[in-house]
């Protein structure tokens, strides 16, 4: 019996990116504008969110645009408005941070942890690998440490696929980032779902096997391309990926919800 009564999708914005950063070997003259997702799950334990989107102070405040968006940063600064805002979409919901009770995250890039300090009682779930690496000194891009590394976070630190409440698996899909994870759930009416988070940013990484062009290691994210294609056909479940430009124009979007 799943705990899962009703899944909300959030757009929190969009990123400006080359399209080669999710289509690895396309054409570096193509600029494209991507969403930026999270997936809101009224369940019977509490309200659950799977990643926290980005922080718009990050494109506000000056020091923080200079910091992460000038030239040879990191990418040109990504649109949130304020219908992509968060907390307003938690609010025509009718919740608010404080009712989050527990936070999912699929991995610690800016896109997906910007909201995390709105959320210091929710338990935090993230697997072992990215919790390490996101705290180690190695170099990293698109980790904003001010969006995570933070006193009095309750973080539950797992390992590998691992079962959060009936009807909710994360399954840890390893290559994006070196701790990445996606959701497995079951909808009381949809039936059976599948969060990629960035395992693949376009439908194209899943049905033709195209590598992301940003990747931790080759040789998992392919594998974890793979594995995720398995379960889609071994169980039919229907495939919600974050940041695919076309999908996210079919889906329903918050307020509007799967059952």
């Amino acid at each position: 019996m799943t705990a899962i009564k009703r899944m909300f999708v959030l757009l929190c914005g969009y990123e400006i990116l080359p399209m080669t950063v999710s289509l690895r070997g396309a054409d570096p003259r193509f600029i494209v504008s991507v969403p930026i997702c999270a997936y809101l799950l009224d369940t019977s334990e509490g309200w659950v969110l799977f990643d926290a989107g980005l922080d718009s102070f990050h494109l506000t405040d000056p020091d923080q645009v200079s910091r992460y968006f000038s030239p040879g940063a990191w990418f040109p600064p990504p649109v949130v408005k304020p219908v992509h805002e968060m907390e307003a979409q938690l609010k025509a919901i009718g919740i608010g941070f404080e009712d989050i009770s527990v936070l999912i995250l699929s991995h610690l890039h800016a896109d997906h942890s910007g909201h995390i300090k709105r959320m210091r009682e929710a338990r935090i779930v993230i697997q072992k690998v990215e919790y390490d690496y996101a705290f180690s000194d190695e170099p990293k891009i698109a980790y904003f440490p001010e969006d995570y590394d933070l006193p009095g976070l309750n973080w539950q630190i797992i390992d590998g696929d691992t079962p959060i409440m009936p009807g909710i698996e994360a399954i840890f899909t390893p290559g994006h980032t070196p701790g990445h994870q996606s959701l497995v759930l079951d909808l009381p009416v949809t039936g059976k779902v599948i969060l990629t988070a960035d395992v693949g940013d376009w439908i194209e990484n899943f049905t033709r096997e195209i590598l992301p062009g940003s990747a931790s290691d080759d040789d998992e994210a392919i594998a974890s391309i793979r594995r995720i294609n398995a379960l889609q056909r071994e169980t039919g479940a229907e495939m919600f990926l974050t940041h695919d430009p076309v999908l996210v124009q079919k889906i329903k979007l918050a307020p509007d919800f799967y059952e």
